[in-house]
């Protein structure tokens, strides 16, 4: 994968993110988990920085409810 086609796929993440947050999709309609594991394959250090931010959003907007 390209250094352009990261930063695409790392904006397309954020962008889910900020779609869930205001609860214009729901988080299982998103499809962020296939995303989040294409991340994890390509670019671990990004996964990992960007994870604490989804599980953050996912606890404080109580998603699972």
């Amino acid at each position: 994968m390209t250094e352009r086609e990261l930063i695409k796929l790392e904006a397309v993440i954020r962008n889910k993110m900020e779609e869930i947050k205001k609860q214009r999709v729901s988080l299982k309609d998103s499809g962020i988990g296939g995303l989040m594991n294409s991340l994890k394959k390509v670019d671990e250090a990004l996964y990992e920085k960007i994870m604490p931010e989804y599980k953050k959003m996912v606890k404080e907007k109580n998603i699972f409810k």
